[in-house]
């Protein structure tokens, strides 16, 4: 095998375990083989009245056909689009399934979206039915309705004046389903493998939006390889949902997993009860991302330092409050969206919790490796996923080809093109190299790498992921393209550098006096050095800026995964941070 080429093992386009079979061709294919299959056991396990209640799979489908028939009648058809502007829940899955079995195509939207940006993804994809989840979200699209011609039906989860709720259209459907109770499937056979799926829009961290065209295939085939990579043990297997469904990460790994795998997925209710919840539920394998598992081992390492007895118990409280953390009956966890920190995997490892790292795109319905129980390096993004091939291009850019591949940006033609090549090779952005001659590790973003003034080559992500794992830094995004050196925006950890400054002292009204007082400069330098260490002179941030407020999504700096969107950043703050070049001295 050469050392830029990598192959996945032969995908299995079908799945068989103790309690189920399919060999779907569609997603609502699936889906009715499972439920009619799986019948009266559960499949969600959703928090209502102050407690997790099970959901059958006959319900689910009774509700999916139902809001399907009513979709129908509404004039919905075969290759329309079909939105959804809402947080994870119940209803949102059960409105993907009823679009998909109309033959229709969501356009799932981020809900943190503004409404502008809601605005650019409707109208491009010409949606002609939305839905909302509250009355919150619907004041989005009331701000912007009359600018959005394409579309011309309004229906909510919850309640909200003007729109049809969910529970109407259900009732609608049932009763239309009793005169053409085959109404639903039979449309619905008309999907095909190469279908449209959903439209989801990504502007990932250059900020130009494209709608990524996904198929039931692309779905289905990336479904079916994290499944032969990561078989459930046993049929009481319980997935934890809290990652936006919205995203591909948590849509194909999730949702479509937990149907393909016929076990359960419980929802959590957001993401402030994602503690309570994981006791609640005690989930044998969870989705999540870099950032996610960071903020649990901090938790858990600063509830045993404020306890003396904790500390002396050693690796035995971190091993118990670790698996403790996830409601102890965890599995697996698996990491992706962004990159993993090699010292925190080293932590989750050595502490009792096996976590692994994945690596993909939207464009790629997401996955193309991952590390797995039988194939685990840290510090890589692991080996291919089944059916999938990885090639390192003479610049270093990863390129993959295989079923998971999109069908295209929608009527972007020339972005299409640029994306993959006549050969099938989707150009993924990012730079890396193959390890052990069977890894890939993901060095940095192709277009994020920038060449010093004396024409030294600096890859941003290694510097700032060293920077972050600082316990007062939180974000960190570098600068420095045909400068003389490297200089960085940094945020602080607010809630280590504040209880620092309590303990020295230093009086402060604001968070950007804090950051202006000598005593924080000083040390905030210090914490930049230490965390340089291990990098070249050149590499080395030599100046920072100190910002008083985090970079958000809402704010246009983050995608939904966390990543950086560097270009938008920089160029809010370029006049600042190219002042620090004004005097010779570093």
């Amino acid at each position: 095998m050469s050392t830029n080429y990598l192959k996945g093992e032969p995908l299995e386009l079908r799945w068989r375990s103790a309690w189920c079979e399919h060999q779907a061709r569609s997603i609502p294919a699936l889906f009715q083989s499972q439920a009619e299959t799986l019948g009266d056991s559960t499949l969600y396990l959703v928090k209502r009245d102050g407690v997790y209640q099970s959901v059958s799979w006959q319900t689910v489908k009774r509700d999916v056909e139902a809001l399907a028939a009513a979709l129908l009648a509404r004039g919905v058809e075969p290759g329309d689009r079909v939105a959804i502007l809402a947080e994870n829940s119940y209803e949102w899955v059960v409105t993907d399934l009823a679009i998909l079995h109309c033959g229709a195509a969501s356009v799932t939207l981020h809900f943190p979206l503004t409404p502008p940006q809601v605005e650019e993804q409707l109208r491009d994809s010409e949606a002609c039915a939305i839905f909302v989840s509250s009355e919150t979200q619907a004041q989005k699209i009331e701000q912007i309705r009359a600018n959005l011609p394409a579309l011309k039906h309004f229906f909510s989860f919850q309640p909200v004046r003007g729109w049809t709720p969910i529970a109407e259209l259900q009732r609608e459907g049932g009763a239309i389903l009793r005169d053409q109770p085959t109404l639903v499937r039979e449309t619905a056979e008309s999907t095909g493998w190469d279908t449209l799926a959903t439209l989801i829009y990504t502007s990932g961290t250059t900020g130009d939006s494209k709608g990524v065209m996904l198929s039931h295939g692309n779905l289905l085939s990336s479904m079916y390889a994290s499944m032969q990579m990561f078989p459930p043990p046993g049929r009481e297997y319980i997935m934890f949902n809290f990652l936006p469904l919205s995203h591909i990460y948590a849509r194909t790994c999730d949702y479509l997993v937990a149907i393909g795998l016929g076990v359960q997925m419980a929802f959590a209710e957001n993401f402030d009860t994602l503690g309570q919840n994981l006791q609640e539920v005690r989930p044998h394998a969870i989705n999540g991302v870099p950032r996610f598992y960071e903020k649990v081992r901090e938790r858990v390492m600063g509830v045993i330092q404020s306890k003396p007895f904790l500390r002396l118990l050693g690796s035995y409280a971190r091993k118990k409050g670790m698996r403790r953390a996830f409601g102890g009956r965890l599995i697996w966890a698996i990491s992706g969206g962004a990159a993993l920190d090699p010292q925190v995997a080293e932590f989750y490892w050595e502490n009792g919790i096996q976590l692994f790292q994945g690596y993909g795109l939207t464009e790629t319905s997401p996955v193309l490796t991952s590390n797995t129980p039988k194939h685990n390096k840290i510090g890589t993004a692991g080996v291919p996923f089944p059916g999938v091939e990885i090639k390192i291009a003479d610049d270093g850019e990863i390129l993959a080809r295989g079923p998971n591949i999109m069908k295209g940006y929608w009527r972007k033609p020339e972005a299409t093109a640029e994306a993959i090549d006549p050969d099938g090779w989707f150009h993924t952005g990012d730079v890396g190299e193959i390890v052990d001659g069977r890894f890939l590790r993901i060095t940095d973003r192709k277009k994020d790498i920038f060449v010093l003034a004396g024409g030294k080559n600096i890859a941003p992500v290694a510097l700032e992921t060293a920077l972050i794992r600082n316990p007062y830094i939180e974000q960190a995004v570098i600068y420095g393209d045909k400068k003389k050196f490297v200089s960085a925006l940094i945020v602080p950890d607010f809630v280590n550098l504040e209880e620092w400054a309590e303990k020295q002292g230093i009086a402060y009204q604001t968070r950007e006096e804090l950051i202006r007082r000598p005593e924080v400069v000083e040390w905030m330098t210090a914490q930049v050095e230490d965390a340089m260490r291990p990098f070249a002179s050149y590499e080395k941030v030599k100046r920072f800026i100190l910002l008083p407020e985090a970079f958000t999504f809402e704010a246009g700096d983050v995608t939904v995964t966390l990543k950086m969107r560097r270009a938008r950043i920089i160029e809010r703050y370029r006049d600042q941070l190219d002042s620090l070049y004004d005097t010779e001295r570093v």
